[in-house]
């Protein structure tokens, strides 16, 4: 009950809390400090009394080591042990003492170094310390590298450069990788709302890069022109792989844009007039919803009739409805009949939202194992006078 080891494991728990370290902050914890110790009741005397004794006097002994620390004693009548000398608290003069006492002095210290560190360099974080105490501990050592990327970004907003060109003194690019969420944290507090795009709140697909006007790599989109004349714009360029912030810059006549997941069938796709194919995305196709003019274009989707394949193309029709499926019917499918196949791990999804009603018909076939479980053609099976034929019959 009144054993030392047992008081400091107590404290020990509270101190993991944060509680003494948000007081600090907040300037209310005063000192000294008192940490109230429980009174042994009278029935518990009578019956432990030499054990309390005991106890009682290894505490005096084991305090009386202690720098900066006593304990509190009071004298109290009891009805059957009469009158008793006993400890009510163990009296800290300072967080100091309260720290070395719980074996936490060095940590405590750099606490307190940092989040005098902290304050000094942006006094405007004054007010974010109290509720940040477990962050300021998280990332002890880093705060000087931490602080100086915030001064850089906070003297330079939106610098339009990669991370690896920022010039700060002691912070490479593998840090500021490293420390992305912590970085977010500070730069919401520091900057001005204008050097903040909102737009962009998660930290995947450089989304930190895009919240402060970072440069990263873009994704490519590799495409090919159908048309000559087209190609001619581009000094006869045909097969091309661009950034994607290029891309959505294009600026030519186009009637028709094809998407193909195969990238044989965008090498070998067929000359068509004021077009261009893109191929070789996948999932990836959700790039495309950043290329504004394609939404004045017809696009044509040409995927593997599997279960991902319309997974896909119902994907990219939530960003662009004008966008038609191309040989992925159940006629083409019954055509291909001996070049069928399996599909290693079929779409989980039981209905997909963006799919037509012969398109969701086929899905659910699919999903049924109408034909064969996990029925799968490949886009790169299908006969290139299938493909002809389609794009020939198209208004």
């Amino acid at each position: 009950m009144l054993e030392l080891k047992t008081i400091r494991n107590k404290l020990n728990k509270q101190w993991h809390r944060l509680s003494w370290h948000r007081a600090w902050l907040e300037g209310t914890l005063d000192f000294p400090y008192q940490v109230k110790l429980p009174r042994p009741s009278d029935k518990q005397l009578l019956h432990d009394f030499a054990l309390c004794q005991r106890q009682l006097l290894q505490l005096r002994n084991e305090l009386k080591t202690v720098k900066e620390v006593n304990l509190v004693e009071q004298e109290f009548q009891f009805s059957t042990m009469g009158r008793q000398r006993l400890p009510v608290a163990i009296e800290f003069a300072s967080m100091d003492a309260l720290a070395r006492f719980l074996g936490q002095l060095q940590p405590w210290r750099h606490f307190m170094a940092d989040s005098g560190l902290i304050e000094a360099s942006f006094p405007a974080l004054a007010a974010w310390l109290p509720p940040a105490a477990a962050i300021i501990g998280k990332y002890a050592g880093c705060w000087p590298q931490l602080l100086a990327v915030c001064r850089y970004l906070v003297a330079h907003p939106r610098p339009g450069l990669y991370i690896r060109q920022l010039d700060i003194t002691g912070v490479d690019s593998k840090f500021i990788e490293a420390h992305k969420p912590i970085l977010k944290t500070l730069l919401d507090q520091l900057l001005p709302e204008a050097a903040i795009d909102t737009h962009f709140n998660g930290l995947k697909e450089h989304g930190f890069e895009k919240r402060y006007g970072l440069n990263y790599e873009q994704p490519t989109v590799r495409f090919r022109l159908l048309d000559p004349a087209l190609a001619a714009e581009l000094g006869g360029l045909t097969d091309l792989t661009i950034p994607l912030d290029a891309f959505s810059k294009l600026d030519l006549l186009l009637d028709r844009v094809f998407i193909t997941e195969n990238k044989v069938n965008g090498l070998a796709f067929p000359a068509t007039r004021n077009a261009l194919v893109i191929f070789g995305l996948g999932y990836g196709v959700q790039i495309l919803k950043q290329v504004p003019w394609l939404a004045q274009c017809r696009l044509h989707y040409w995927g593997d009739i599997d279960s991902h394949g319309f997974a896909m193309l119902s994907q990219l029709r939530s960003y662009f409805p004008q966008a038609q499926s191309l040989l992925m019917d159940s006629d083409t499918l019954l055509h291909c009949r001996p070049l069928w196949g399996v599909e290693a791990k079929p779409h989980s999804a039981t209905q997909l939202p963006h799919l037509n009603e012969s398109e969701q018909q086929l899905y659910q076939q699919l999903k049924q194992h109408h034909w064969q479980p996990n029925l799968r053609l490949e886009q790169e099976r299908v006969p290139f006078p299938l493909l002809e034929e389609a794009l020939a019959a198209l208004p």
